[in-house]
C-alpha cells in the first residue's frame, strides 16, 4: 500500500491567479496614481517654503525696524544732555533778556514819573494872566494913561484896566513882586509915573494886592494926552523886570516902527514883553501890527480883551 505524502499545500494554482490578479490589479491602480503623489507632495512643500522666505522676510524687515528703533534710541541717549544743555542755556538766556527788560521797564517808569512830576510842576508853576501863560514872578506893568482911555459920551476903559490889573494879580497863588508904569503925555509933554515912587518893586502878597489896584485906579482918574509908549517900555526894561506886560489901548503916537525897533534893540536881556488890547482893537490897524511886532520881536503874548 503506498504511503500518503505528509507535506501540506497551502496556496493551490487558483489562489496563486487570485493573488496575481490582485497583485496586477493593485500595480496598475499604483501606475495610475503614481504621477500625482509626486505634485501634491512638492506643492505643499513650495507653499510651505514661501510662507517661510515670507515669514523669514518680515522677520528680517522685523529686525531691521529694531535694530534702527535701537539706534534711535541710543542716538537720542547720546543727544539728551547736549539738548538739555542747550535747553539750559537758553532758559538762562531768556531770563536774562527778562531781567534786562525789567531794569529797562523800571528805568523808563521812573524817566517818566519824573517827567510827568516835572510837568505837573511846570503847569502848577505857569499863571495864566488873560491868556498870558507865564512863571514869572516880577513883573513891570506899563498902563497907558492916554486921552483915549476915557473920552465922555465915546469910551471909558479906565475901570476895565483896573479889573484887568485886578485879574491877573488874582492868578497867582503865592508873592510876586510888581511894579507899575503909568504913561501919557498931558500938553505934549511926556509924563511916566513911578509905583513904588522910589522905582522898586512892591512886595504883592495875597493880602495886600489891593493896594496895587487902588494905585491904579488912582492913575485912572489922571488920563490924559498923548501915547509915548517908546518912554514907558524902555523905563521898563531899566527896571530888569523877569517880564513886562503892558496894557494899551491904541498905537504910539510916534511911528510905530520905530518904536519897535527902539524897543527891540534896547531889550539886550532879552525880556518877555506882553500886551494886552483894550478896547475896539481890532479897527485900528496900526495898533495890531505894532503889537504884533512888538510882542514877536520880543518873546511876548498878544492878547485881546473888551470890556462887555
Amino acid at each position: 500500500m503506498k504511503k500518503r505524502s505528509r507535506e501540506l499545500n497551502i496556496f493551490s494554482m487558483s489562489a496563486l491567479d487570485l493573488f496575481a490578479s490582485a497583485l496586477g490589479a493593485f500595480i496598475l491602480i499604483t501606475i495610475v496614481l503614481l504621477p500625482f503623489f509626486p505634485n501634491l507632495n512638492m506643492s505643499g512643500q513650495a507653499q510651505a517654503q514661501a510662507e517661510l522666505a515670507q515669514a523669514q522676510a518680515e522677520l528680517a524687515q522685523a529686525q531691521a525696524k529694531l535694530e534702527q528703533a535701537q539706534a534711535e534710541l541710543e542716538r537720542a541717549k547720546a543727544e539728551a544732555p547736549k539738548t538739555e544743555s542747550q535747553l539750559a542755556k537758553q532758559v538762562e538766556a531768556l531770563q536774562q533778556e527778562l531781567e534786562r527788560a525789567k531794569a529797562e521797564a523800571a528805568k523808563a517808569k521812573g524817566q517818566l514819573a519824573k517827567r510827568v512830576e516835572a510837568l505837573q510842576q511846570e503847569i502848577d508853576d505857569t499863571i495864566v494872566l488873560l491868556g498870558i501863560k507865564t512863571k514869572a514872578k516880577k513883573f513891570a506893568f506899563v498902563i497907558d494913561m492916554s486921552g483915549s482911555i476915557y473920552q465922555p459920551g465915546k469910551q471909558d476903559y479906565r475901570q476895565f484896566i483896573t479889573l484887568a490889573i485886578q485879574d491877573m494879580l488874582a492868578a497867582f497863588e503865592s508873592e510876586i513882586e510888581v511894579c507899575l508904569i503909568g504913561f501919557h503925555a498931558p500938553n505934549q509933554r511926556t509924563a511916566l509915573h513911578y509905583w513904588p515912587k522910589n522905582k522898586g518893586y512892591f512886595q504883592a502878597r495875597k493880602n495886600v494886592q489891593g493896594r496895587v489896584v487902588g494905585q491904579v485906579n488912582d492913575w485912572m482918574r489922571l488920563v490924559d494926552g498923548g501915547t509915548p509908549t517908546r518912554e514907558a517900555l524902555l523905563a521898563a526894561i531899566a527896571l530888569h523886570p523877569e517880564e513886562i506886560i503892558l496894557l494899551s489901548d491904541g498905537a504910539p503916537s510916534e511911528d510905530w516902527h520905530m518904536v519897535v525897533r527902539a524897543v527891540t534893540a534896547e531889550n539886550r536881556r532879552k525880556i518877555p514883553i506882553h500886551a494886552v488890547a483894550v478896547g475896539n482893537y481890532v479897527t485900528d490897524r496900526n495898533f495890531i501890527d505894532f503889537l504884533v511886532q512888538l510882542t514877536e520881536q520880543n518873546n511876548g503874548y498878544l492878547v485881546g480883551a473888551k470890556p462887555g
